[in-house]
């Protein structure tokens, strides 16, 4: 039986695969069995920040990609969207760039993938 993963995506690792034109889902769907979400937190997170013209315009097209890749959206319990990725990261990998936070998800035994060299996804946490 293959192994099935659910990855949380945070805000800044959107925004990051989005600026960087990485194909960040495909990548991690051509590699292993997942399960794509995000949170209500994380669209709200980038609904603040579009008041920016950049962000604007990288939030309609990251609102394209969770319809074309059909990422699933939760409801969030909290406005502290790293909070919530925090206690989510027992149930999910979380997709993020923010070092802190993964530092923070990691010592707490959960698990991370990252886009590396603002090249390619690095998930050697969950494939090896």
């Amino acid at each position: 039986m293959v192994k099935s993963y659910k990855i949380m995506i945070d805000t800044n690792f959107f925004l990051t695969m989005i600026r960087y034109k990485i194909h960040a889902i495909e990548e991690i769907k051509e590699t292993i069995n997942a399960t794509i979400y995000t949170t209500e937190g994380v669209i709200n997170e980038l609904k603040g920040l579009s008041k920016d013209k950049k962000i604007k315009r990288e939030f309609a097209i990251i609102k394209k990609v969770i319809e074309n890749e059909k990422i699933i959206l939760l409801e969030s319990k909290t406005n502290n969207v790293d909070q919530e990725l925090l206690e989510k990261s027992n149930e999910y990998i979380i997709a993020t760039n923010d070092k802190e936070l993964r530092k923070k998800i990691n010592t707490k035994g959960g698990k991370t993938i990252y886009i590396k060299n603002l090249t390619k996804v690095e998930m050697e946490e969950i494939c090896y």
